[in-house]
């Protein structure tokens, strides 16, 4: 607590101890120094939140006054590339107001990116004031093809990937714990469903119990340990006989085998890394298993060898909060990506760009705790009353929560100035939106208000606006104007333009394997040339920026949320999220036979393919999958449908429905387009393993020889008409 500290300032200067205070800054460019004087001098007036302390001894040294002392006076040298203030469109409620400025942002990176203003995305820092709604912002930025890295945070015992293997590891030592049996099952290591656990037991319950063969040697059967011999009587095992000969052959070896051993086994045994590696932060999860086992070798070589006593040191780490155990490093300083990461996380650090998104956003709400600690009267704990066991109000629970609650309040000021003062070429600031906001944001709006009254609003409204202070001047855009599309005009005579006019850029090194999406994939077979230009070379397309189609995308998001969950949500909340088409979806005849089928939703899968001595890898993730003797992949479009417009998805269709087969083993796929808006339309296509197989082999090989020959063919000008594609003018001109 900042009262600790300040208390011991006051001891050492009681002790003949003097206070400096240190003012020059190094750091960043004299308009973000000033601008960060201004926005102190004005947040930091030491009122604090309550106005009137009911204990009159309450010690209040955390309100901090702004006074000359604490001044910034800019020394650094670094360049001023400006400060950017995107405004929310009025009105807009949190999450429609987060997912406008995530594009808005997006956008501008990509633009600041490919005019020069940005050198390397390794630049970038974005801090978060809370990762709650970090998946909004990583949507954006991936979307528009922007490398990310989420800076990890402390809880790698907390991770999926490594509870699970430490579950394994205990269920080793602790067979018959069905607790642990069911923790493993379910887990990412076999993914039995959980509702297959209770067919199991009653499939043990009506038949005879099979008997389970352990491995044998050469010799013969081995003779196995009483642990072992208990899985004889669990008919789940009989049903995944990988999870029973795995586990079996462990229980038998467990007193000779190191921690590491047996990960590798049962990682390599059932391809949890390839699982891992599918998912969504798949690097990072891959890593976090290599963590884990390296830190089982450590333990090991540092005389820690017994089974039990490495397990009982990693579930004591993972069920103690204070362990703050770092995830796998993956990403070096030099490392082409943005840097995602909270405001805590970078104290001390600097950054050339930072953004500051979602300033609209509130603290953290008090917990509900019967027992609270105050620096006064230390533990306090109410008494509980009632059918729900409610903690009684007391009043010096209550003046202990008013005192933590004002604290807060100072903290977040200390808050704001760190994250702004990271800063040292450009700061970049964003309201998330406007409706019942956080004091970030009332700060924000305080401070342009003392410059230029009502800025803010009419940015609000869709009109960008310059605020001058002394010295520099910081741009309003509104987040609207940044998410609205624009159409492109142009005549129609053509005629192809020389390939020699057309700069293809250096020739990119052949990589040794190739990583693509399905949609990648899509963009390959539209235009090579478009592909190489927009994904390769990364040139923002003529006429798509800095605006878009976001509020189409933000309903389709929408949707695929609502579908995601498969329960049936009512037309009210439907229309209240401007998607009420998505009713008539889910009282429709293909929704109820879908739903029957248990399908999987939000599939992630890694695929492997090879051409012209490459590997090729495709990753992505389905809408839905319906595992049956023809399996079946769904992909929802919330559009309407038209005429030939499945042609468009031809690719990617082509790709999920390869790696279904590729998974199942299975020699035919269906896949189907829902297109959602009404009316309902369904497009359905089935394909042969050799048939999908043989068209992405071909397609990747041609781009595998366009790298080669740094040659990039243009589509059929009818494709580009259809497309609107904005490199046409570049690409052809008027006969």
């Amino acid at each position: 607590r900042v009262t600790v500290f300040f208390r011991l300032l006051q001891r050492i200067l009681d002790e003949g101890g003097r206070l400096e205070h240190l003012q020059e800054n190094y750091r960043s460019a004299a308009p973000i120094a000033e601008f960060s004087n201004r926005l102190s001098e004005l947040m930091m007036d030491g009122a604090g939140k309550i106005e009137n302390i009911a204990h009159a001894q309450a010690d209040l040294s955390y309100r901090v006054r702004f006074s000359e002392a604490d001044v910034l006076k800019p020394k650094s040298d670094a360049p001023f590339l400006g400060i950017t203030y995107v405004a929310a469109e009025s009105g807009a409620k949190a999450a429609q107001g987060r997912e406008m400025e995530a594009e808005a942002i997006a956008r501008l990176l990509k633009e600041w990116k490919s005019s020069g203003r940005i050198q390397s995305w390794k630049e970038v820092a974005i801090l978060m004031r809370a990762m709650t709604n970090l998946e909004i912002y990583l949507s954006a930025l991936e979307m528009h093809g922007i490398p990310v890295y989420v800076v990890q945070g402390t809880a790698f015992y907390q991770k999926t990937e490594v509870s699970d293997l430490i579950a394994f590891l205990e269920l080793v030592l602790h067979p018959d714990d069905e607790l642990l049996r069911a923790t493993v099952l379910t887990s990412s290591l076999f993914g039995v469903p959980f509702e297959a656990l209770l067919h199991l037991r009653a499939v043990g319950a009506v038949y005879d119990r099979p008997q389970y063969q352990t491995p044998t040697t050469a010799g013969g059967p081995r003779s196995a340990s009483a642990a072992a011999r208990s899985l004889k009587n669990r008919p789940p095992l009989q049903l995944v006989p990988l999870f029973a000969e795995i586990l079996s052959y462990w229980l038998e070896h467990r007193d000779a085998a190191t921690a590491a051993e047996i990960l590798q086994d049962v990682i390599r045994k059932t391809n949890f890394d390839v699982v891992m590696m599918a998912q969504k932060n798949g690097p990072q999860r891959v890593a976090n298993i290599g963590k884990l086992i390296e830190i089982t070798r450590s333990l090991s070589r540092q005389g820690t060898t017994a089974l039990d006593d490495i397990v009982r040191y990693l579930r004591d780490r993972a069920n103690d909060p204070s362990v703050r155990e770092s995830e796998a490093q993956i990403v070096s300083q030099n490392d082409e990506v943005v840097r995602v990461l909270t405001v805590h996380q970078a104290k001390g650090l600097e950054f050339d760009i930072v953004i500051i998104p979602d300033l609209a956003a509130k603290p953290g709400r008090a917990t509900g705790d019967r027992t609270f600690f105050s620096d006064r009267w230390g533990l306090l704990a109410g008494a509980a009353y009632g059918l729900h066991r409610k903690p009684l109000p007391h009043a010096l629970i209550l003046e202990a929560k008013e005192l933590d609650e004002d604290q807060q309040y100072e903290e977040e000021k200390r808050l704001l100035y760190v994250a702004v003062t990271r800063a040292r070429k450009m700061l970049v600031l964003g309201e998330g939106f406007s409706r019942q906001s956080g004091p970030w944001l009332r700060w924000m709006e305080q401070l342009f208000a003392t410059v230029q009254t009502g800025a803010v609003e009419r940015a609000r409204d869709g009109k960008p606006q310059t605020v001058k202070f002394k010295g520099f001047a910081v741009k309003i855009l509104p987040a609207s104007q940044l998410n609205v599309p624009e159409q492109l005009a142009f005549t129609a005579g053509t005629m192809l333009v020389g390939e020699t006019d057309i700069p293809c850029g250096a020739r990119a090194p052949v990589p040794l394997s190739i990583e693509m999406t399905p949609s990648d994939l899509t963009a390959l077979g539209g235009c090579f040339r478009y592909f190489h230009w927009t994904r390769t070379l990364g040139w923002p397309e003529p006429g798509a920026e800095p605006t878009g189609r976001s509020s189409q995308m933000r309903l389709g998001s929408l949707a695929h949320k609502f579908l995601e969950t498969a329960a049936t949500p009512g037309s009210e909340a439907l229309a209240s999220a401007g998607i009420p088409d998505l009713d008539f979806v889910f009282q429709s005849a293909e929704w109820r036979q879908l739903s029957s089928a248990s399908p999987e939703r939000e599939l992630p899968f890694l695929m492997h393919l090879e051409a012209g001595g490459k590997d090729c890898w495709i990753r992505g993730r389905m809408d839905a999958v319906v595992v049956a003797d023809v399996p079946k992949v769904i992909d929802y479009k919330y559009a309407a449908w038209q005429e030939g417009a499945e042609s468009d998805y031809e690719v990617q269709l082509t790709a999920y429905s390869l790696a279904l087969m590729k998974a199942l083993s299975a020699g035919r796929a269906i896949a189907e387009l829902w297109y959602l808006k009404s009316p309902m339309k369904v497009v359905r296509r089935e394909y042969t393993f050799e048939e999908a197989e043989n068209r992405l082999r071909e397609l990747l090989l041609k781009y595998v020889n366009a790298i080669q020959t740094n040659h990039w063919a243009a589509a059929e000008r009818s494709y580009c008409d259809h497309v609107e594609c904005g490199f046409r003018k570049k690409c052809w001109s008027a006969s």
